[in-house]
């Protein structure tokens, strides 16, 4: 909750005078602070009664109001402080203009920053700030017009509890899924991981606490797994090792190991997460170099090292603050969250887009209402089929706030993955990937019309991703002689290399290794079966 005390008591400083019933004030102003805020409201209105114009009082009065969201009380006691006939006070009304858009009344936000314009628009044109509120306002009145299907879904008392939970990460394949939750040990709060698997039946199991040695009694916090689940990447603050405030840490195998100096700085690192082919690590920080206060960033990763980062640009990064950087597994859809980019307030979801992964991410789209609003969004992940997102809420649940699931809707959608985009990006660059679904005829490199879909597949692939060189492969099976196989697995590659540099301009190259590199040894048939294959591995 904001503290809109600090904003409007005082403000402008009131001399005190021999007229003026400070006993009821000082009363007023007692009662605020222990919290007995009907009792202030009370006496502050005593205190005006013999002195209409005093303004402290009615700034105390709007402050209490402000506070319990009581907003259009607030704002009468504020323009009785500010507005009359003969006098504007512009800092007190540009007050009024932020207390309405902060908590979503667009209307009057927009029509009392056009005020501000009107009364000195040498003074407020080149504002930032109310050029911020009038573009937000105007977008957000027109966002509530015009609503998108918005249905979400609590997933329920095996994720959800009385405590908090938030920063949802869902793995690659869709079955695991781990998030934080606050938990009060001895009246210390801290923040832990816990995971949940997807059973036979669609449906989450009970959660545990991460499994090993990752929870700490310090706090940790937005994870994120890489495409093939073989490292992950967290946050965790105040560590022995730690380079600044909060550091982002790498997990592999249950070892866990500080991701170093160029990562992390003496400023803040936090939510990372892995681009789908392993190329980049993307992060949070408020280090120097930025565009604002927390920008988005992303480093190289190359042989198990990190390259200085770079940030990621004016097009995501604002003056203000960007967070929860989501690069889903299509590599070419980006979630953030941001607090500068034109939205409903406090911290909205974005969305970019990029046709392949050579170019630069475009300018976001906000998500539109009511998936914005003028609280704090962010922290969205969206699985692979593109559409089914997860967030976290504090709207009614089981407790403080919940973790819940909905459908995207379509023009905020990312790519669904297919088969062939899965086997690709689950698995380690260098390791073979079978294109199980390439068919030919028996001891021939005639290739069977079925096969074309998943090499369309694996064209559309390619496209989206012209940075990647592929070798096709060959095998057979260790029937036959050792020559013919060779020949054979060599002529059936070339095809499948021929049907793809038609259409694309990767860099490919092909290879038949016979028998020479069987998946299983070649005693039975149904090995055999398996071992007859066309493969390819990324260079």
């Amino acid at each position: 909750m904001r503290n809109y005390i600090l904003i409007f008591l005082f403000l402008p400083f009131i001399s005190y005078s021999q007229f003026k019933d400070y006993k009821n004030f000082d009363k007023a102003i007692k009662y605020n602070k222990d919290g007995n805020f009907n009792k202030s409201i009370k006496f502050a209105s005593k205190a005006l009664e013999n002195s209409p114009q005093w303004e402290s009082p009615k700034l105390l009065i709007a402050s209490i109001y402000a506070n319990s969201k009581q907003i259009n009380k607030a704002v009468s006691f504020l323009l009785s402080a500010y507005y009359s006939d003969d006098n504007i006070n512009l800092d007190g009304i540009k007050k009024i203009t932020k207390l309405y858009y902060e908590n979503g009344f667009y209307e009057e936000s927009l029509k009392y920053a056009k005020l501000l314009l009107f009364k000195d628009s040498v003074r407020f044109h080149d504002s930032r700030e109310i050029r911020m509120i009038i573009k937000s306002s105007t977008f957000s009145i027109d966002a509530i017009n015009n609503p998108v299907d918005f249905s979400p879904k609590n997933l329920g008392s095996n994720i959800n509890s009385a405590k908090e939970e938030y920063l949802p990460a869902i793995s690659y394949n869709g079955k695991n899924l781990v998030y934080s939750r606050r938990l009060d040990k001895n009246n210390v709060f801290q923040e832990d991981f816990y995971v949940s698997k997807l059973d036979e039946n669609s449906n989450w199991t009970l959660s545990k606490p991460y499994f090993g040695t990752l929870n700490t009694n310090s706090n940790e916090g937005a994870f994120s797994f890489s495409s093939d689940t073989g490292y992950s990447v967290f946050t965790a603050c105040d560590r022995f090792d730690s380079m600044g405030s909060c550091d982002l840490y790498i997990l592999n195998n249950n070892s866990t190991f500080n991701a170093g100096k160029i990562i992390n700085s003496k400023s803040w690192e936090s939510q990372g997460c892995f681009s789908p082919d392993g190329k980049y690590l993307y992060f949070v920080s408020n280090r120097s170099g930025g565009y604002g206060g927390k920008d988005i960033w992303r480093s190289q990763i190359t042989d198990n090292s990190f390259l200085e980062p770079e940030n990621l640009g004016p097009k995501i990064n604002t003056e203000d603050d960007e967070m929860s950087p989501f690069l889903h597994p299509d590599n070419l859809t980006f979630y953030f969250a941001s607090s500068g980019h034109v939205g409903m307030g406090g911290y909205d979801i974005f969305i970019s887009k990029r046709k392949d992964v050579l170019e630069e991410w475009r300018l976001p789209t906000n998500l539109g209402y009511p998936i914005n609003t003028f609280n704090t969004e962010n922290s969205l992940i969206v699985a692979n089929d593109g559409k089914t997102a997860y967030y976290t809420s504090n709207q009614s649940g089981f407790g403080l706030e919940d973790i819940f699931v909905f459908n995207l809707p379509e023009n905020v959608r990312a790519n669904k993955l297919s088969n062939i985009e899965l086997d690709i990006i689950s698995n380690s660059k260098g390791k073979e990937v079978v294109l199980n679904n390439v068919v030919f005829a028996s001891n021939s490199s005639k290739i069977d019309s079925s096969s074309f879909e998943q090499l369309n597949e694996l064209i559309l692939y390619l496209l989206k991703n012209p940075d990647i060189s592929l070798e096709i492969q060959g095998h057979t099976d260790n029937i036959g002689n050792n020559n013919d196989n060779l020949i054979l697995s060599t002529l059936r590659a070339e095809v499948v290399y021929n049907y793809l540099r038609d259409k694309v301009s990767n860099r490919l190259n092909f290879k038949g290794y016979g028998e020479l590199v069987p998946l299983f040894s070649n005693t039975t048939e149904e090995n055999r079966l398996f071992n007859r294959r066309t493969s390819f591995v990324i260079n």
